[in-house]
């Protein structure tokens, strides 16, 4: 049961964090309690008092019969303990080649399917609850035959982009070209099969997820993060992220508080780790300092050099 307020500081604002299974205080970040998975599949036997037994995992979009389906094992014996007879073994080894073989081929595609969005959650660190959407969206288009004529990873790869972007999951399709090999136009072009054939509406990139994935390739630390995201509300009040690349914008309000904090990073790492080009990140550096008259100095050669604040080590005392 949710607490209706903190016990802490007495605020109301309590959420709950599927992804760590935490019940928080959004106002003071105390964890007030634990989210425990309750579910689990329901069978029909009963137990002595007469009630249901409940037993098994819980149904999972990322199996491709979610968790439902029973195999015929590989032992020797029954279940009373005795051992089977040559011949039994022969038509049980029989059996499951018969089930192996008579699967329905929109099983055999979902298994490919899954392995594949497994591979790309691991190389991408795509969270559980984006992996079972882009499951879920690639079952609709298997339903409604969309995968016809169109490659599984390519498929499941456009799945993938949506679901991140649907879970604010900072994500561009150069990521997921890298990782699946295919091509990011093709990639595009199969999101937009699910756009139009199962009316899917995948929700606006925002620059502010895409802070915290720059700032951590840079290195930079939380002070320069925070006057990133200052500067990146000020632009948007002023509405100059419209019809922009988030990625680039985002790029730019980084380099721009790197050059506020001192922290100095170069036009060219930036733009690395926001895999874009120096040109467009001037652009829109420029754009941003001069509509908010930001009065910053662009160092070069030598004062240009890359500058990494570390935290202080904290030391325990010695024992005497």
């Amino acid at each position: 049961m949710i607490r209706e307020s903190c016990p802490d500081c007495g605020s109301n604002k309590v959420v709950e964090q599927f992804r760590q299974g935490h019940v928080v205080c959004s106002d003071c970040g105390l964890v007030l309690d634990r989210i425990i998975d309750m579910s689990s599949q329901n069978f029909s036997s009963v137990d002595n008092g007469g009630n249901n037994l409940r037993t098994g995992p819980p149904v999972s979009n990322l199996r491709p019969d979610y968790g439902l389906s029973t195999d015929i094992g590989n032992g020797s014996r029954d279940a009373s303990g005795t051992k089977l007879t040559s011949l039994t073994r022969h038509k049980m080894r029989r059996l499951r080649w018969m089930n192996a073989r008579t699967s329905k081929s929109e099983i055999r595609n979902l298994r490919t399917a899954l392995r594949e969005l497994k591979r790309l959650a691991a190389a991408l660190q795509l969270p559980q609850e984006a992996q079972s959407t882009a499951s879920f969206y690639y079952r609709k288009a298997l339903k409604k035959k969309l995968i016809r004529g169109r490659s599984i990873n390519s498929m499941i790869a456009a799945a993938v982009y949506i679901a991140a972007r649907e879970h604010d999951f900072a994500i561009v399709l150069k990521d997921l070209e890298d990782s699946s090999e295919v091509e990011k136009k093709i990639i595009a072009r199969c999101m937009r099969v699910y756009m139009i054939e199962l009316n899917i509406k995948p929700k606006v990139t925002r620059a502010n997820s895409m802070i915290a994935r720059l700032t951590s390739k840079l290195e930079l630390t939380q002070e320069t993060e925070n006057e990133a995201r200052k500067i990146l509300e000020e632009a948007r009040k002023q509405k100059l992220d419209i019809g922009k690349s988030p990625m680039s914008v985002a790029a730019a309000v980084i380099y721009l508080a790197c050059l506020r904090t001192g922290e100095r990073r170069t036009q060219q790492m930036v733009a690395e780790a926001a895999m874009t080009t120096p040109v467009t990140l001037r652009n829109r550096f420029r754009a941003i300092s001069e509509a908010l008259t930001v009065d910053v100095e662009v160092k070069r050669g030598a004062a240009a050099t890359p500058v990494f604040f570390r935290p202080p080590v904290k030391l325990g005392r010695k024992k005497d």
